[in-house]
C-alpha cells in the first residue's frame, strides 16, 4: 500500500467521484499525512474540484478499523462451521470485532456478485426453493429463497422473509406465540412476495443468458405459482412461452437426476457449513441483517472459492456459468484490500436490504446501526 494513487474523489456529489477508464483521476494534490498505530504513516489528499479531503484509508476495507485481521481466514472459518465465538477465540478477538469484519466482508461479497452479474451469460435452467431456519427465536422462523443454476450450482440470488410460526404446538406455545405477536407480527404473504423478487432475478438472468425459453424449477408450494400468476409481467412471459415454470414434488428422491438437486444440495451445504443453521444447535442468529450478511459471505465462498466438484478439477461454480470475467484467486485477494462503494455498486432490492441493513429483526427496539461510510 506504499504506492497509492486515489482512483476517484471520495465525495459522492463530486464530478470526479465516478471512475473514468479513459481519463484517470488527476484532479487532486497531496495534503499532508497523519500517523496511526495500526497503519503507520497515512497520506492525505485534497480534490481540486470540490475541495474534499481524504486519505488512503478512505478507500481501504479497514477504514476506521483499529486492528488488522485476515478476512480470508475469517471467511474460511465461517464457512467451515465455526461460530463467532470460536473464530474470536482463534483470532484472539471479541465477537463484536468478528461481526464487524464479517459485515465489511459481506458488502465486498455483494459488490463482487454485482460485478459478476453483468458478465454472466448462463446456458442452464434455474431452480428455486426456500431454505427454512430461524432468527432470534424459534417463534420467528424465516424462509430464505435461493435461486441456483441447475448445472453450475451458482447462487444467483437470495431473499429473506420472516414467517409466522406454524406446525404442531402445545397450548402453552400457542399462548406464547399470541403474546409475542402483539409485539411483532410477520408480514402476511411473505413467501409469495419474496419469491416474486426471486423470479425478477430469474428474468434478469434470462435476459443475459443463452437459453430460450428459461425453465424455472420449484416444488409444489402454492405461493410460488401464486407469485407468478399474480404478477402481470411474469404471467405474460409464461403465456408468451419465454418462461416455463416446472414443478417437482418435494417428496421426490433428492438425487442428482432431480431437477431440484441444486437447491437440495445447497440446503445440505448450508446445514453443515454455517453453524447457526445446523439442526438443534445452540448457535443461532440473533439479528436478521447480520444473519444475511453471514449468508452473503458464505455465498461468496460457495460461488468463487469452493471447487464445483472435488473430482472435476479446480473449477469454481462461477466459472461453470459461462462468466466472461476470469476468476483469478490473486485478483480475489484485492477485494480484501480496497472497499466497495455503495454509490458505485448496482444492487438488487434484496442485496440493497442486506447492504443497508433494512430488514426488521423480530422484537428489536430500534433499527440496526449502519456506519455512515457504508452508504458512501
Amino acid at each position: 500500500m506504499t504506492a497509492f494513487t486515489p482512483p476517484f474523489c471520495a465525495r459522492v456529489s463530486c464530478i470526479h467521484h465516478e471512475p473514468k477508464n479513459h481519463s484517470p483521476y488527476q484532479a487532486y494534490r497531496p495534503w499532508g499525512f497523519y500517523h496511526t498505530k495500526t497503519f503507520g504513516k497515512v497520506p492525505r489528499y485534497r480534490c481540486n474540484s470540490c475541495g474534499k479531503t481524504f486519505s488512503r484509508q478512505t478507500f481501504s476495507l479497514d477504514y476506521y478499523a483499529k486492528r488488522i485481521l485476515s478476512y480470508q481466514d475469517i471467511v474460511q472459518r465461517l464457512s467451515s462451521c465455526e461460530s463467532l465465538s470460536a473464530i474470536g477465540r482463534a483470532l484472539v478477538s471479541s465477537t463484536d470485532t468478528i461481526s464487524n469484519r464479517i459485515s465489511r466482508a459481506a458488502r465486498q461479497a455483494l459488490a463482487l456478485s454485482s460485478t459478476f452479474s453483468s458478465s454472466i451469460h448462463p446456458d442452464e435452467d434455474l431452480a428455486a426453493d426456500g431454505f427454512e431456519s430461524f432468527c432470534h427465536s424459534q417463534y420467528f422462523p424465516n424462509n430464505i429463497t435461493l435461486l441456483v443454476g441447475a448445472s453450475s450450482q451458482y447462487v444467483y440470488a437470495a431473499d429473506h422473509v420472516t414467517l409466522r410460526r406454524k406446525g404442531r404446538m402445545t397450548k402453552v406455545q400457542k399462548k406464547k406465540r399470541a403474546e409475542l405477536e402483539t409485539r411483532w407480527k410477520a408480514r402476511p404473504g411473505g413467501i409469495e412476495h419474496s419469491f416474486r423478487r426471486i423470479a425478477d432475478e430469474a428474468i434478469r438472468v434470462y435476459a443475459q443468458g443463452r437459453r430460450s425459453p428459461l425453465t424455472l424449477w420449484t416444488d409444489e408450494h402454492q405461493s410460488y405459482a401464486m407469485a407468478l400468476t399474480h404478477s402481470p409481467h411474469h404471467a405474460l412471459l409464461i403465456e408468451s412461452g419465454f418462461l416455463r415454470h416446472q414443478v417437482v414434488s418435494s417428496r421426490a428422491a433428492r438425487t442428482t437426476s432431480n431437477p431440484l438437486f441444486p437447491v437440495n444440495y445447497l440446503d445440505r451445504e448450508l446445514r453443515k457449513d454455517l453453524h447457526e443453521h445446523v439442526r438443534e444447535t445452540v448457535c443461532f442468529g440473533r439479528n436478521v441483517n447480520r444473519q444475511m450478511e453471514r449468508l452473503s459471505v458464505y455465498l461468496l465462498w460457495h460461488n468463487t472459492i469452493k471447487r464445483h466438484r472435488a473430482r472435476e478439477g479446480p473449477r469454481k461454480n462461477v466459472e461453470m456459468t459461462g462468466c466472461t470475467t476470469e476468476v483469478d484467486m490473486e485478483e480475489l485477494k484485492h477485494i480484501w484490500v480496497w472497499r466497495a462503494w455503495r454509490s458505485l455498486t448496482e444492487l438488487s432490492d434484496a442485496m440493497r436490504e442486506t447492504w443497508e441493513r433494512l430488514r426488521d429483526t423480530p422484537l428489536s427496539r430500534k433499527p440496526d446501526y449502519l456506519p455512515r461510510y457504508a452508504l458512501m
